[in-house]
């Protein structure tokens, strides 16, 4: 498992390719050589000079690249290009088979959702988490009970949700390019770029939403985000926090992105049967 390259504007960055390595130079510090075959995905954060040997060298050894402003509202994803079908394809486009398979698929990604919801409110709300393991609890609830715990406005939340969420897609790609699933058929997100991505990533929501409030607990709060002209931007303070949390757990955040398609798998094989 490679590491997450994370490349911000902070320090006005400069990378080019230098053979199989990029080169990096950012300002007030010495180069440095980064090895491709060292890393295993790349965050881009802001306004950064990126040469396209770059993005190449990248794409040659099926390295995803996430591309972000640090208000989390524009983004895009570069993945490398081939040109034959994905080897489980075929297999894959059982899912949107019928009402019934979609159906189906529906139901199970929603359960696993609730599943990695209600983990996270075990850590928040432990005595209502075991309530609401007894009884049950649909979206609406577990939004409403969010909005409780988190206690910061819906575009602050929102600018940190994203970046995060882009930072989970990108391994959630990573792991499909590897699997040989399509990233882009996707059911709940059927006919988006990355829709079966975005499937996981909505799967996987409880977990992002865990790193995202964590962001919020974190001392010294206001040098981490800031509001310029009514948009809330992520400092680089800030980035790096985010960056820090989420490669303490990225282990886990990928062994549980690599089980959701393990299961996927499992439950394309059923309706195949």
């Amino acid at each position: 498992m490679g590491r997450t390259l994370y490349i911000s504007q902070a320090n006005k960055p400069v990378i080019k390719r230098d053979g199989p390595s990029i080169w990096v130079k950012e300002e007030g510090r010495a180069g440095r050589r980064i090895p491709a075959r060292l890393v295993g995905r790349v965050i881009v954060i802001g306004n950064v000079r990126l040469d396209s040997g770059t993005i190449t060298l990248f794409a040659d050894n099926n390295i995803p690249i996430t591309f972000m402003n640090r208000r989390a509202d524009e983004s895009a994803v570069v993945i490398p290009y081939n040109h034959r079908l994905p080897d489980h394809y075929k297999e894959q486009k059982v899912l949107l088979d019928s009402e019934g398979t979609i159906l189906h698929y529906q139901k199970w990604a929603t359960a696993k959702r609730i599943l990695l919801q209600l983990n996270m409110l075990r850590r928040y709300v432990p005595p209502l988490a075991a309530k609401l393991e007894i009884k049950g609890f649909g979206e609406g609830n577990y939004q409403e009970i969010l909005k409780g715990i988190r206690k910061v406005k819906e575009r602050k939340w929102l600018a940190v949700n994203g970046i995060i969420t882009g930072i989970f897609r990108n391994v959630i790609i990573e792991s499909l390019i590897h699997s040989g699933l399509d990233p882009h058929l996707g059911v709940i997100h059927r006919r988006h770029n990355f829709g079966l991505a975005l499937d996981i990533c909505y799967i996987m929501g409880g977990e992002s939403d865990m790193q995202t409030l964590q962001f919020f607990h974190s001392v010294n709060l206001r040098e981490l985000i800031k509001n310029e002209t009514g948009h809330w931007v992520m400092t680089d303070r800030g980035i790096r926090n985010i960056a820090h949390r989420f490669e303490n757990k990225r282990k886990e955040v990928k062994e549980k992105a690599e089980d959701i398609i393990d299961e996927l798998f499992d439950l394309i094989r059923e309706m195949l049967s």
